[in-house]
């Protein structure tokens, strides 16, 4: 049976016979329509089966543990694994409409993270969608974002600093509409949502659980427990309503979060792409895919590098856009929220403190 998964609506969704699939762009996502599917942008075909091609892959192309020829648009990846078992991949048609990848069960079940040269079918697809998207000219951005009044921010931050828990205080606590809490999507002026990333799940002061309370006390002797959950991922529309989801939104400002003494600062426009190039490649990986990259290699079409400049170009796009790029310090993380919400309805001043 085929399943229909929307990560991002119009833009990003995948088909596959794997049933409630869990990636970087969607957690937790409601099962669409086949009509829903074919109007995305980008699509995705995933195959969870059985196949056996080794014989013919003797008279292919080898790069480490792939096979493939020259523009033949097809390559394998076949490695030995635990009790004779063999792990498998085929990928076809890469730039097409609908690229289509087959791991074999194994593969499947076994390998659930990165390891070397090794990744998840998850980590894969991650990697193939974003190199697509940005051929197509939308740049997956690693961010929160919101909307409050007629003013939607895209918020950028280092790991750990304070970008999910700042949006989702935002929506909770101060009436602003939901756009994303860690991952989403931009051609340069708009945002577009992938409002099922639940990384919140992290955040135990969202969360009143009997779980939930016990993990504060253990993070307490253990602080790495914080990025542990200690309970079944929930959705977005367990704590933000509905119809406070926004699907796409004009940028208007943009923010880049950090920790050290209160301050908010305009941002250079250099200096804002420069981070924000560099937050990316925290989330994305596809510059160093080696699935992409053996792709590439058998057929070079694929073009990893132009991908790369066309992710500076809308980020740069992006920041030209907005009315207001600015940093924002604080030293409790809690603070961001009602900061950011006053920030995007002040108006824009030249470079300097604010």
């Amino acid at each position: 049976m085929m399943h229909y998964y929307i990560a991002a609506k119009g833009l990003l969704a995948i088909k596959t016979n794997a049933k409630d699939f869990k990636w970087s762009f969607g957690h937790n996502m409601p099962e669409a329509s086949q009509e829903d599917y074919e109007q995305c942008e980008v699509k995705l075909h995933l195959a969870i089966e059985d196949f056996n091609e080794d014989e013919g892959l003797e008279k292919l192309g080898k790069y480490h543990y792939f096979n493939g020829d020259p523009g033949a648009g097809v390559i394998y990846y076949t490695r030995n694994f635990a009790m004779r078992m063999k792990l498998r991949i085929k990928a076809e048609n890469l730039l097409s409409e609908e690229p289509k990848i087959t791991f074999n069960p194994n593969y499947y079940k076994f390998i659930t993270h990165r390891i070397m040269n090794l990744h998840s079918v998850g980590y894969i697809l991650t990697d193939l969608a974003t190199l697509l998207l940005l051929k197509k000219g939308y740049a997956p951005i690693h961010c929160s974002a919101f909307k409050k009044g007629d003013a939607a921010v895209a918020v950028f931050a280092p790991p750990s600093t304070g970008k999910t828990l700042s949006s989702m205080m935002a929506c909770m606590d101060h009436g602003a509409q939901f756009i994303a809490e860690d991952l989403a999507i931009t051609d340069g002026t708009k945002i577009y949502s992938v409002p099922w990333t639940s990384t919140f799940r992290f955040y135990s002061n969202m969360e009143q659980s009997t779980a939930s309370k016990m993990k504060n006390k253990a993070v307490k002797i253990l602080p790495p427990l914080e990025y542990v959950s200690f309970s079944k991922a929930k959705p977005v529309t367990d704590y933000v309503d509905t119809g406070s989801i926004l699907d796409e939104e004009i940028v208007t400002h943009v923010a880049i979060l950090e920790r050290g003494v209160d301050e908010v600062a305009i941002q250079d426009d250099a200096e804002a792409v420069r981070k924000m190039l560099n937050l990316n490649r925290n989330a994305f990986h596809y510059l160093k895919s080696p699935f992409l990259t053996a792709y590439e290699f058998f057929n070079p079409e694929l073009d990893i590098e132009h991908a790369a400049a066309q992710e500076k170009a809308v980020l740069t796009e992006l920041i030209s856009n907005s009315e207001k790029v600015f940093s924002l310090k604080a030293e409790n993380p809690t603070d961001y929220a009602h900061i950011l919400v006053e920030q995007i309805q002040a108006p824009a001043l030249k470079l300097g403190n604010i």
